[in-house]
């Protein structure tokens, strides 16, 4: 691997992680409504989600979606029905509340998301299947060299987890600044349909 070759890779995985998608928009909900830490667990998934779907697809999942194109549709309706689902669980969120006893927010009621929530999603994410098929053909090849699949998904892994990470700390920073329960309500509800309009490009 040349270093323009690494270059070119964490460019590409940069800007497919830190643009507005699915994820972003579940982890700065998440931040918003539960803090960083408790977030932790849905960026991890995306962590390993990500490069398992990468690796799925390197390894002829994509050649098996085109063999069999019925089994792909049932894919992506199902995936679009999913996005529906975890759209719902955002809007549908209760504003953070404190607890009476410890000096915290509670999120007993809440609707949070966990890990195997973050690696599903990357099933339906239409920005990961255009970064695992056409990044697979671009970036490493019909060959599948070993160290440029390692070094494609673990670029994938690094920034991802750092955008999310940036997205969530940007989702607790607004929760800091927001000190009514309605506009907890109305930022969970745009947030849910944001992430519902991602399904249109299912389509």
């Amino acid at each position: 691997m040349t270093l323009e070759y690494m270059w070119s890779v964490l460019a590409f995985s940069f800007g497919m992680a830190a643009t507005p998608g699915p994820n972003n928009t579940i982890i700065f909900s998440s931040g918003l409504n539960y803090g960083f830490f408790p977030s932790l667990s849905y960026m991890l998934g995306v962590t390993v989600g990500l490069p398992l779907m990468i690796v799925a697809v390197a390894w002829g999942l994509g050649e098996f979606f085109d063999a069999f194109p019925a089994i792909y549709e049932g894919v992506r309706y199902t995936g679009a029905v999913y996005i529906l689902y975890l759209s719902w669980k955002i809007a549908t969120a209760r504003p953070p509340e404190k607890d009476d006893t410890k000096e915290e927010f509670s999120d007993k009621r809440n609707h949070r998301l966990t890990f195997w929530d973050a690696v599903l999603l990357q099933w339906t994410n239409p920005k990961a299947w255009i970064l695992a098929v056409t990044g697979v053909a671009t970036y490493i090849g019909a060959d599948l060299p070993a160290a440029k699949l390692v070094f494609y998904c673990g670029a994938f892994a690094v920034m991802s987890f750092l955008s999310l990470a940036g997205w969530c700390l940007g989702g607790v920073f607004s929760g800091r600044l927001i000190h009514s329960p309605r506009l907890y309500r109305i930022m969970n509800g745009v947030m849910g349909l944001l992430l519902a309009a991602s399904v249109i490009s299912l389509f």
